[in-house]
């Protein structure tokens, strides 16, 4: 237990040195969501998907491809340097490693979300709009947390099959896909057999969930409500969440194996 403390500590301050993590984990989703409601703003209420009750939770998951991203450069640096390599002469399991990095990933997520549901909050004592409640805040925070795993589990799972140069571009692919898939930037719910073909990938369901936590409308005027798609979109995140925690798991311990 001792050196699995002692692994995420370490983890947690080699993300901490690294600047890419405030540029692309911090500043990124900030700029964007500081962005859209300016347009919101000039636009006289007619995007009502950049309103915060909507935007809030489409801001939140596509931040957390960033945590992918930072968790495939970690383990894909370490190892780079044969960090890991020294590492798996201890005692330590290849469980104990995944976990040492997944905690890091799912605290850099958690902070993103309190940073993001904060300038949210700024915003709308400029703007002087309705915020959601504390509690709708708690229950976003939980209908995000699946999609977060996934997220982090993905970036140990590229970190552990390629090397430092290759694994940023993997991860770019699929930021730019939740962007779009995910409906953050655009109403999918008018878009017919798009919309569900997106409700079976992890991207839509999870921003969908998140506006029923807020309260948020969509594009007909209507409030987002736990509904048919929203049950299906629970079964997909789940499922993807399932298969990315087995993978990074399974693919962590045969390169263990390898290494040794």
């Amino acid at each position: 237990m001792d050196k699995l403390i002692n692994f995420t500590k370490r983890n947690l301050k080699e993300v901490s040195r690294d600047p890419l993590i405030y540029i692309f984990c911090i500043g990124f989703p900030v700029v964007m969501l500081i962005l859209f409601q300016i347009i919101n703003k000039y636009s006289n209420g007619q995007t009502t998907m950049f309103e915060l009750t909507s935007l809030i939770p489409a801001i939140i998951m596509f931040s957390y491809t960033f945590v992918m991203l930072t968790m495939a450069l970690l383990v894909s640096k370490d190892k780079q340097t044969s960090f890991l390599k020294r590492l798996f002469s201890s005692p330590m399991k290849h469980y104990h490693f995944v976990i040492g990095y997944a905690i890091v990933g799912v605290l850099i997520g958690l902070a993103q979300t309190i940073i993001c549901i904060l300038i949210g909050y700024v915003f709308s004592l400029i703007t002087q709009v309705a915020f959601i409640s504390f509690g709708q805040i708690l229950l976003l925070i939980l209908s995000q947390l699946p999609i977060l795993l996934v997220n982090t589990f993905k970036g140990i799972l590229f970190g552990t099959f390629f090397n430092d140069k290759s694994a940023p571009g993997v991860c770019s692919v699929f930021i730019s896909l939740s962007g779009v898939l995910g409906g953050c930037w655009m109403p999918l719910e008018a878009m017919g057999g798009f919309a569900t073909f997106c409700k079976f990938l992890p991207f839509y369901p999870s921003v969908y969930i998140g506006k029923i936590t807020t309260n948020a409308i969509n594009i007909l005027g209507n409030i987002y409500t736990f509904d048919t798609t929203a049950i299906i979109g629970i079964v997909t995140i789940f499922a993807y969440l399932i298969i990315s925690l087995i993978l990074t798991f399974v693919a962590f311990k045969k390169f263990m194996v390898n290494d040794n």
